[in-house]
């Protein structure tokens, strides 16, 4: 919503257009997606109303007559058609990669790394999280954690959910502004081929180049995994894992940390982009 109105970025200018011309012609078809894009409020509101924040009135102001909450969810999926569905591929692309990489933030340089960098207008000063943003309130997560979403759309600061949509008393939820390069401006641009996220280069290539054991093991620790899951997945023993596991380290490849009792090996986004093949991972 907020990055259909913003038309004084550059940023998505032609997929602005493209949706709004869709959502007029489309008539009654796409009726709750045009009264969405004319609320007069921000998306934060309706990220809050969706999300069932008993704070949120029923009837929000701004929406037209017959919008209320009890019909977000059909207008927001209506958007969700018409705006993002058509590049979903390239979108979860971008996002998987972002995740990926704040992940190996947060492993290899700690958490309060990871919640600096998130953007300009978020800061950690312990034990509190500072988020510059219009209409934020202050949110006690009271032992529930933090959930973060990276959002592609999301203009300004960021957002903040008391909890997950319709999971009472689950963590509150940080969406954040996280977008391509300038160079990847084209990343809805409809012409452009798409690049889903699951291929992956064929293991007998890799093989190659990494050997075949190697290569297995770059593979298998796409999810993350200790040694003896990585041995008992691929039939080896976990002292020939562990060596590969060295040596991949030390290419860059793998990144190694502990959880609890457990070390879990990881995939850096270097290890990721030579598993992944296509424009994104030039």
């Amino acid at each position: 919503m907020d990055a259909l109105r913003n038309d004084q970025s550059e940023f998505l200018r032609a997929w602005r257009r493209r949706v709004i011309t869709r959502i007029a012609q489309a008539g009654k078809e796409l009726d709750g997606a045009r009264r969405l894009a004319s609320f007069s409020g921000g998306s934060r509101e309706v990220l809050s109303a969706w999300s069932g924040d008993t704070g949120v009135p029923s009837a929000l102001p701004g929406l037209e007559p017959g919008l209320r909450r009890s019909h977000l969810a059909a207008a927001i999926g209506e958007m969700c058609h018409v705006a993002v569905r058509p590049h979903w591929e390239r979108v979860h692309a971008h996002l998987t990669s972002v995740r990926d990489f704040r992940r190996d933030t947060m492993c290899s340089e700690g958490i309060e790394a990871l919640l600096n960098n998130l953007s300009p207008y978020i800061r950690w000063r312990a034990p509190v999280l500072e988020i510059d943003s219009a209409g934020m309130a202050r949110v006690e997560p009271n032992g529930r954690g933090l959930l973060l979403s990276p959002s592609l759309f999301l203009q300004g600061g960021a957002a903040v959910l008391p909890s997950f949509p319709w999971t009472a008393e689950s963590s509150p939820v940080l969406v954040f502004p996280d977008r391509p390069s300038d160079r990847h401006g084209s990343l809805l641009d409809e012409g452009r081929p798409p690049a889903p996220a699951a291929d992956f280069l064929p293991q007998d290539s890799l093989a190659a180049l990494l050997g075949k054991t190697r290569a297995a093991v770059l593979h298998g620790l796409r999810d993350g995994c200790s040694n003896g899951e990585l041995a008992e997945k691929l039939g080896v023993t976990p002292a020939a894992i562990s060596q590969h596991t060295g040596t991949l380290r030390n290419a860059g490849l793998v990144f190694t940390c502990r959880s609890g009792g457990r070390v879990v090996h990881t995939l850096t986004t270097l290890g990721r982009c030579l598993l992944h093949v296509g424009p994104n991972f030039d």
